[in-house]
């Protein structure tokens, strides 16, 4: 058996928890709308999508949930591949991009799937490759994707690296409490979430915006970045947070040595100063 053959066995857990996810959270109503935008600006902040060509560019989103981030990219491109494996969350693309011909759904791996070699002039991927085992692998089979010159948009969670000691204290207890939350049936992980998101996500988030009204510096305050988030939001994030098996951190060394080896020209490299960490911006070797 291959090394990708048994990452993708030991994802299938994850990506059917993913599925179960995106299934509750489809952001089928407009109730985050606003939100979901400041979101997505927060993302691309490193990115100027007027670069590129809403008649003949192609973007790849690899790992696309809900379609949240696919359904904005979209009137900047072509076409948008919306990829994701599991099964919940592919009949969410499904039904909400059905009869739009600029969005192709592909229920596919990261690993293994149909986008032409060295076709996109944007590959995105969001909070998604730091839950597969070989994360170095999977930038790989991304940048096998892009076109020479292409961009890569990726979003992988940081080490704390830029922050205070307590905060990576507070993590190893985050931690210990995401080992056991996610080897807990789907309704347990389910509720669990909604419950931190209750008395630890919302109170924090809004303690936040209330010091920033105050004139107050938050950035070493957990959570702060959900401030302006509705509940919804705070749920699905808590649900992603503590109900996946498998997560990995990265620091920007790290990062950079894994793009150097996919073939990426590190002097295009990017990251972004605004939370989430760490999001950043590369291109492909031309």
């Amino acid at each position: 058996m291959s090394q990708r053959d048994k990452d993708e066995n030991l994802d299938q857990g994850v990506i059917d928890g993913f599925g179960h996810e995106w299934a509750t959270f489809d952001y089928a109503e407009n109730e985050s709308a606003e939100a979901l935008d400041a979101q997505f600006a927060a993302y691309f902040a490193p990115l100027d999508l007027s670069q590129f060509n809403p008649s003949t560019s192609i973007a790849g989103d690899f790992g696309a949930g809900s379609g949240r981030w696919s359904s904005r990219l979209a009137p900047y491109f072509s076409l948008v591949y919306a990829l994701e494996p599991s099964d919940g969350a592919s009949s969410v693309l499904k039904r909400k991009f059905t009869g739009n011909p600029k969005v192709v759904v592909l229920q596919e791996t990261v690993g293994v799937n149909s986008i032409p070699v060295a076709s996109l002039d944007l590959a995105m991927s969001l909070g998604v490759l730091h839950h597969i085992p070989d994360t170095a692998l999977a930038i790989k089979d991304v940048s096998r994707s892009i076109k020479p010159g292409g961009v890569f948009l990726c979003y992988l969670y940081y080490n704390f690296e830029n922050k205070p000691t307590y905060y990576k204290l507070i993590f190893i207890g985050v931690n210990i409490a995401r080992r056991i939350i996610s080897a807990s049936p789907q309704p347990i992980k389910r509720l669990s979430a909604t419950l931190i998101a209750a008395v630890v996500y919302w109170p924090l988030a809004r303690i936040a915006k209330l010091l920033i009204k105050l004139g107050r510096n938050t950035s070493n305050l957990p959570l702060h970045h959900y401030a302006d988030m509705p509940f919804v939001m705070l749920a699905n994030d808590a649900l992603d947070r503590f109900g996946t098996s498998l997560e990995q951190r990265f620091s920007k060394a790290q990062i950079t040595d894994m793009l150097r080896s996919a073939d990426f020209d590190l002097t295009t490299l990017s990251f972004s100063e605004l939370e989430p960490f760490w999001t950043f911006v590369i291109n492909k070797k031309k």
